[in-house]
């Protein structure tokens, strides 16, 4: 009885996981659909400022402050929180205690809160992770098939 109690619990892992990959699967589509859009797509400079650091050492969050002008020059600003599951962490560590850093924005002309941050690699990041987190799942529901097979 205890065995398959484990198998349950393997198998619930395994569907959390799978799970979250689909989460970052439609935050990849998402990211997609904004860059698929070519004639309104405008790339510009803008800067990146690390507001705080909140979290442990494996959950850690980033509130930054995301400013750049659009093609008229009127100054867009966003605050936004990034965690390592979305974005690409190291960057955002390296532009601690830096205060306003350089950063490359790909903005919707007709939209600007519509925007993607090229030093992130947030479509990368998600991309691997659906796919990192889908074969864990697997794994771990394969574990909690071989545990009732070969009890």
């Amino acid at each position: 009885m205890g065995i398959f109690i484990v198998a349950i619990f393997l198998f619930l892992i395994g569907y959390l996981f799978i799970s979250m990959a689909k989460i970052s699967g439609e935050r990849a589509n998402e990211i997609k659909k904004i860059l698929e859009d070519n004639k309104n797509l405008v790339e510009t400079e803008g800067t990146l400022e690390l507001i705080k650091v909140e979290g442990g050492w494996r959950t850690r969050s980033f509130d930054v402050k995301i400013e750049f002008k659009n093609q008229n020059g009127k100054v867009f600003s966003y605050d936004e929180t990034y965690t390592p599951s979305d974005s690409k962490a190291s960057f955002l560590w390296k532009c601690e205690n830096k205060g306003k850093v350089a950063v490359t924005v790909i903005y919707n002309k007709r939209n600007p809160n519509k925007y993607y941050i090229k030093e992130l690699e947030e479509l990368k990041v998600n991309e691997n992770s659906k796919i990192a987190l889908a074969i864990i799942g697997g794994l771990y529901i394969l574990a909690g098939l071989c545990t009732i097979i070969f009890k």
